[in-house]
């Protein structure tokens, strides 16, 4: 009985193992040989392979079935946003561009959950059931339902550029003031300035540019026509501030409008704005005029008659001192009913 720290060094002197130490006998070894060992692997892959085939024969994924995950996962990025809007857009000072927007998501995303349903195979008998459809309608009056408790809306104005590319949103409450929007994103809006003056009614919504919209309408304070100019670029490659009074500085005609109009920035002989029309001749000052942005400027800025906008045209020189050759102006009057815009030369 040897001790057992010392079998593992015995065996190997011996030529046998430790087992057949212990049994005080030989133990017969059975060795495989590579083909055995490979049938019997051949034989395995064949029952898993085969396994598998049924497997996949009872799984079938159609283009209906992804579809219908997509649909899936767009009312939950529909819903995604709609939380973070009321959990941390209002936060940041984000608002939807459009009131329409919150309705329009609510409604899509249980239409989008519905139809992902009714495209999903396995899914599709439950979905079409009256007790799924009731509910299904529930959720989508309900989602409209509740939209004015969780965005309360107040009245607004909401314009397109002619090229479409920017909006152009104004919100009025109750008492008339009016705010004006910037869009941020795709579907949002921040709040970027405040009327000077309560709105009164309507608001004429001009654009006179794609990048410049002119928002003119009548205050309850003064009872006076009033104008604010929504401006959305610049005309340097936002290198630097400029004056447009400066940049518009020369002689101005218009030929092509039936009668002539002629503008003078900074030429005439007590400098200023001279504006002569068919109906006769007009001086300001440019101390009198209100710029907005870097496109646009009103004047007088007490009692508003026109609108000079530097147009897309127009590429200033370095320093924004002057507008080089081939640049247009566009002299639009201030007033309530309907006024062409002049471009000018």
């Amino acid at each position: 009985m040897p001790d057992i720290g010392i079998l593992s060094e015995l065996g190997k002197v011996l030529g046998v193992t430790a087992d057949e130490i212990l049994t005080g006998e030989q133990i017969e070894q059975i060795k495989r040989t590579d083909s055995d060992v490979s049938d019997e692997d051949k034989k395995l892959l064949d029952i898993v392979l085969e396994r598998a085939e049924r497997k996949a024969e009872t799984i079938q994924i159609t283009w209906k079935d992804i579809l219908g995950c997509l649909l899936f996962l767009g009312a939950a990025g529909l819903i995604s946003v709609q939380v973070w809007t009321l959990v941390r857009g209002r936060e940041l000072g984000l608002e939807y561009i459009m009131k329409v927007i919150p309705y329009v998501i609510n409604a899509a995303a249980v239409f989008f959950l519905w139809a992902g349903g009714m495209c999903i195979g396995k899914l599709r008998p439950i979905w079409k059931r009256k007790s799924s459809v009731a509910a299904a309608v529930i959720l989508f009056v309900g989602g409209i339902a509740v939209c004015p408790f969780l965005f309360p809306s107040q009245r607004e104005v909401v314009d397109l550029a002619p090229d479409f590319s920017n909006v152009m949103r104004l919100k009025i409450d109750e008492n008339g003031r009016a705010v004006f929007y910037r869009q941020r994103g795709l579907l949002f809006g921040v709040q970027a300035d405040v009327f000077p003056f309560t709105v009164k009614d309507d608001v004429k919504v001009q654009w006179l540019e794609n990048d410049v919209c002119a928002l003119t309408y009548e205050s309850t304070e003064d009872h006076q026509v009033h104008q604010f100019v929504a401006t959305y670029g610049d005309r340097n490659g936002a290198v630097s501030y400029y004056y447009v009074v400066n940049a518009a500085y020369g002689s101005w005609r218009a030929e092509d409008q039936g009668e002539n109009y002629k503008l003078e920035v900074g030429t005439g002989e007590n400098g200023g704005i001279d504006i002569e029309t068919p109906e006769g001749k007009e001086h300001y000052e440019f101390e009198e005029c209100l710029q907005y942005g870097t496109l646009a400027v009103v004047f007088p800025s007490d009692d508003p008659k026109w609108t000079l906008v530097l147009n897309q045209d127009c590429v200033l020189e370095e320093g924004g001192s002057k507008i080089e050759d081939g640049g247009t102006v566009t002299l639009c009057k201030v007033a309530m009913e309907k006024t062409a815009p002049i471009i000018m030369h």
